[in-house]
């Protein structure tokens, strides 16, 4: 290696790395310096997240099935939710249900804030240009999904949620465990599944083992609210398929494959003096490791 120069050719390639780094990293955190195509989205889900997204608006929402929805749709999912749990219209928790409807209505219904409103992409399928909208206060299937994608590229962690969603998550967790024990159980799972999300009884038969074991790691876990967090985190967050999210609200219709390899859940009991402690240049007889 040679000692640094000060020639003229040093110089101009050092300021063109700088300049180069400094332009990178000013576009990846701000959108708006980029040239976007009329018909590029500024956020996009992952067939994953498309695919669970895409089943809580056919199976919970649109139900005349025309691909479009609006206010009276939600109406009737969070009444279903608050018949389910017997809540009644006096109870604290069926007006906190009221208050996270009109923030679905506000996020899902009502028009994009000016920022992503006036891009050509999302004036086509959020705005008055989006087919099958002929008036105010709709929403397709494809502006449902651009505004979830919109919500969740914002969104690292449950505690970077918005509000209203966090008490879903909460919301959800009471309704199945009806009973308030303080955990779900298998047979409360399938009791939702049937009266809430409107599965046959043959179905909720069919699914209801995997469904349980996935929320609970194999049963290794109890499904209380702290799990139930994860498994809701995962069905916002989750974009490849094995995760317990998937069987938050409506099941996937079709078989999942197994998950490529198995996980050991046992490290997690063990007594702290017990557990080795990982150093990259020790020789060691671990079998998996904790990250």
């Amino acid at each position: 290696m040679q000692a640094p120069g000060n020639s003229e050719d040093d110089k101009h390639r050092g300021w063109s790395v700088h300049v180069w780094t400094t332009w990178v990293n000013r576009c990846s955190e701000d959108l708006e310096c980029l040239d976007l195509e009329d018909e590029q989205p500024l956020a996009q889900l992952s067939s994953m997240q498309t695919d669970k997204m895409t089943l809580f608006f056919t199976e919970l929402l649109d139900h005349d099935r025309d691909d479009v929805i609006i206010d009276t749709d939600f109406d009737q999912f969070f009444e279903r939710l608050a018949h389910f749990a017997d809540w009644s219209p006096n109870s604290s928790e069926f007006h906190i249900l009221l208050e996270v409807k009109r923030e679905f209505i506000d996020h899902f219904i009502n028009p994009l804030p000016a920022k992503w409103g006036d891009l050509p992409y999302y004036r086509k399928v959020c705005g008055p240009e989006a087919s099958g909208i002929n008036m105010p206060g709709r929403t397709t299937l494809d502006g449902w999904l651009a505004r979830w994608a919109l919500h969740l590229s914002e969104m690292k962690r449950f505690t970077d949620l918005p509000l209203y969603l966090q008490y879903l998550c909460k919301i959800l967790f009471h309704v199945i465990d009806r009973t308030n024990t303080g955990a779900i159980t298998k047979p409360a799972l399938g009791a939702f599944y049937r009266s809430v999300i409107g599965l046959n009884a043959a179905r909720v038969d069919e699914i209801i083992d995997t469904a349980y074991d996935r929320m609970t790691s194999n049963g290794y876990l109890i499904l209380d609210y702290g799990t139930y967090v994860h498994c809701f985190t995962n069905w916002l967050m989750g974009k490849n398929p094995n995760g317990p999210g998937q069987w938050v609200l409506v099941p996937p219709k079709d078989s999942l494959p197994q998950p490529p390899f198995p996980v050991d859940y046992s490290a997690l009991n063990t007594e702290p003096a017990k557990l080795e402690p990982y150093a990259p240049d020790k020789k060691t007889n671990r079998h998996s490791v904790i990250v």
